[in-house]
């Protein structure tokens, strides 16, 4: 059978699973979430973590611009470059999670940004999230005392330094691997690349704390939260978020998404508050998306 073909099926098995996963425990819980999940407080609070989540993605959009700067494009507006960020994000609801970056390279090239920029900025931005995410992710399991449940300490640590590397090496042998490919960037230094793109990825370090903190303003509405807690569900955030990124069949990491929220942060508030929280995220980022669609189309035309 063609690699490609079984590559797919893999795919659609785990989204697949990750939705009968999502359905097993909404059956289960049914009765409490009819009843508990539907009120005034969780209404609005999904309304103001739509709205921040949604500001949030002005991060992303100032990242991918210097990103565009920095592999070669002289410049490109604030304005011009919040849009076409703000159009493609819609984009990567429709299956296959990549025509988000797909629509932001076609937008890209009607505003003058040549191919091999755009190609360059969106490996810098896919390298960049995947680190932060993985490095946000051990780093809290190591000071939030989470190894006991996922990962030994010895692991934790040998796992972040191992990736705290790659971050680093990444960020200096890129530029030449993206020359093998006929993707050129102006020469840099190898200081000068880590220094600036680690700059740059500070963007995406906050971005993902904030989501994680929207995902424990709307925990806390069920389960009173100490600082420990917020740790731990910034993490549970992105662990969720890498899996579902890396699992490109799922539109938006939707339904993998949700199971892995599930399955990690069910010990700490309870399964039936799991699926109310994990909906509800959903929701956010669902809302969040559209407002900074809006903001941006209309705002920044």
């Amino acid at each position: 059978m063609n690699k490609s073909i079984v590559t797919k099926l893999l795919k659609i098995i785990i989204v697949l699973l990750s939705f009968w996963f999502i359905g097993e425990k909404f059956w289960q819980h049914q009765y409490w979430i009819k009843n508990n999940i539907i009120n005034d407080l969780l209404i609005i609070t999904i309304l103001i973590c739509g709205v921040l989540y949604g500001s949030s993605q002005f991060l992303l959009s100032f990242a991918w611009r210097r990103l565009l700067i920095w592999c070669g494009h002289e410049n490109i507006s604030i304005k011009n470059c919040n849009r076409i960020y703000g159009k493609s994000q819609i984009a990567k609801y429709i299956p296959g999670n990549v025509f988000h970056v797909i629509g932001r390279h076609i937008l890209g090239k009607q505003e003058g940004i040549k191919h091999i920029v755009l190609a360059g900025a969106t490996i810098y931005e896919i390298l960049g999230l995947i680190c932060a995410s993985i490095l946000i992710s051990l780093g809290g399991i190591i000071l939030f005392d989470l190894e006991n449940n996922y990962l030994s300490l010895n692991q934790s640590v040998i796992i972040f330094i191992i990736t705290f590397f790659i971050f680093v090496l990444v960020i200096g042998i890129t530029p030449n691997l993206m020359q093998k490919r006929k993707i050129n960037i102006p020469n840099k230094t190898l200081m000068n690349s880590i220094l600036h793109i680690s700059l740059i990825y500070i963007s995406y370090f906050i971005f993902f704390i904030i989501t994680g903190l929207l995902l424990a303003f709307i925990v806390k509405i069920f389960i009173h939260i100490n600082f420990f807690t917020v740790g731990k569900i910034i993490v549970i955030f992105c662990i969720a978020w890498v899996t579902g990124f890396v699992v490109p069949g799922a539109p938006g990491g939707i339904g993998v998404r949700e199971a892995v929220i599930i399955f990690f942060i069910a010990p700490i508030i309870g399964e039936a508050q799991g699926v109310a929280v994990s909906i509800a995220l959903r929701f956010v980022t669902l809302i969040g998306d559209i407002f900074f669609f809006a903001i941006t189309s209309k705002i920044f035309k």
